[in-house]
Parts: C-alpha cells; structure tokens; sequence
C-alpha cells in the first residue's frame, strides 16, 4: 500500500534509475570499460521540487519537508559518488541516518528488487526500444 498515491510515479522513476544503474554497471564490467557507474539518493531535499509538484497537484504534504535537510545536504551522495576516493562501479549512496532521508553519504546494499535480473534485463530492452540502441564500451 502506498501512503501518497502521487508520489507513487516519484518511486518508480527512483527505482528505473536504481535498476538501470545495475544493468549498465553489468555492462560496462562485462565489456572491461574503466567507466564507473553509480547510483545515489539524495534523501529528503528541501527544495522546489516540492512546492512545484504540490502546485501542480502532486505531493501536498509540505510539512514532511521540516524533518529534510537543505538541497546542499542533498548533494552530498551524489559528490561522493563522483569525487570520493574508493567509490566503485555499482556503488550505491544516500544519507544515512533518519531513515535514510539525511545525513551523511554512506554506501548501502540495493534493495533485492534492485538487482533483479529479470527487471534489469527489461528495463534495459524497454529504455532501447524508447532511446535506440547503447553501445556500452
């Protein structure tokens, strides 16, 4: 059962970008490439991506917004993902504490659904057929 109906296209676009990091990260590891690949969370962010989507008649629980941190702290996961030292391909990082929606940037373990191969493998046919075919080198 999902709490916000509207937040619900929100977690499966979060989920789309979770698993096509999987499968390009399968990718780019079977052909040797030296890319990385990686995938961050930025938590709870206090930005207008909120007010925005709740003039549009999407997420209107703005109060939730107290408990997240500043759109700076947001980026925190995505910088260790391109800066950090010791961050690999397929790494995943979001902010660890308050139930993962602030704090500091720390590695985490995909959720099963995830790394799912079966998922992998239509995302990956389904973002072609949309896109065209990737080359991964």
């Amino acid at each position: 059962m999902q709490p916000f109906a509207c937040g619900w296209p929100y977690h499966q676009t979060k989920l789309a970008n979770a698993v096509f990091t999987v499968a390009m990260d399968d990718r780019l590891k079977a052909s040797n490439s030296k890319v990385k690949v990686c995938c961050a969370a930025p938590g709870l962010a206090a930005t207008n991506l909120q007010v925005t989507t709740s003039q549009d008649d999407g997420f209107h629980a703005q109060w939730i917004m107290r408990f997240g941190q500043s759109g700076e702290d947001g980026t925190m996961p995505l910088l260790r993902c391109c800066a950090a030292p010791g961050v690999e391909s397929g790494d995943f990082y979001e902010p660890e504490g308050l139930g993962n929606i602030k704090g500091l940037p720390a590695k985490f373990t995909p959720e099963p659904i995830c790394t799912n191969p079966h998922s992998s493998r239509i995302l990956w046919e389904e973002s072609e057929k949309a896109c065209g075919a990737f080359k991964v080198e």
